[in-house]
């Protein structure tokens, strides 16, 4: 289990308790692409090296709107207990 001592942790904290939905990756108007909020895993659309296309984004009731933020799933598997995330 990942602890606060993670790399990842300082950068996901923003996220901590949040209810998360797993889905493929689609652009908002004016971006091509997003991060991972804690490991900076690139998403997008398009193919390319060390692209993924799915992850765990936030839902239309957090503050900033759905699709705002992402997680790896990766990430929310390591750092999932941690954070206190859990999923739809």
């Amino acid at each position: 289990m990942a602890s606060e001592t993670d790399w990842r942790f300082a950068l996901a904290k923003r996220l901590k308790g949040e209810r998360l939905q797993f889905k493929q990756y689609h652009s908002r108007p004016g971006w091509d692409h997003d991060h991972c909020v804690a490991c900076w895993q690139k998403l997008a659309e398009w193919d390319g090296p060390d692209i993924v296309h799915e992850g765990y984004t936030t839902l239309p009731d957090y503050k900033f709107g759905e699709g705002y933020h992402w997680v790896c799933q990766q990430c929310f598997s390591e750092l999932g207990e941690l954070m206190e995330w859990t999923s739809n």
